[in-house]
């Protein structure tokens, strides 16, 4: 269902601003379905970043649009060589062990007034199980 089956999709797109000119970076993009919303709704270049080599290529299999190009990279070790108006993820920054160097490649990467527009899933979900079972031992008490 692309963007549409995803619970988090309406907040995000009610953050979003006039994509129209902007350069866009989608980290994490998967099958590229905001890269192609991004691009639909008047985005000048949209990269789209993701470390799953089978994924980008089924990006690239749905996508015919020269203004986007997709790029394999990890995010824990990401340079951007160009500068962005707009950063946006879902649901890929809370896999990262470290997310400081991140932020600091995207502060760098964004122009002045540019945006970082993210989702994560809740701890609850991406906490090891044995702190949960810890969480779960305290409520009963």
């Amino acid at each position: 269902e692309g963007l549409d089956g995803a619970p988090e999709w309406p907040a995000l797109r009610a953050m979003l601003p006039d994509l129209k000119d902007l350069r866009v970076v989608d980290l994490g993009c998967g099958y590229g379905w905001f890269c192609r919303y991004a691009q639909q709704h008047g985005a000048r270049e949209v990269l789209g970043i993701d470390v799953s080599e089978k994924m980008l290529a089924q990006a690239t299999a749905m996508t015919s649009s020269p203004n986007i190009r997709y790029q394999r990279a990890d995010l824990d070790t990401l340079q951007l060589d160009k500068t962005y108006d707009l950063a946006y993820s879902s649901l890929a920054l809370h896999y990262l062990s470290h997310i400081e160097p991140l932020f600091t490649t995207l502060y760098d990467a964004l122009k002045p007034g540019g945006m970082l527009i993210f989702s994560c899933e809740h701890p609850i979900y991406t906490a090891p199980l044995q702190q949960q079972w810890i969480v779960d031992d305290q409520q009963q008490r």
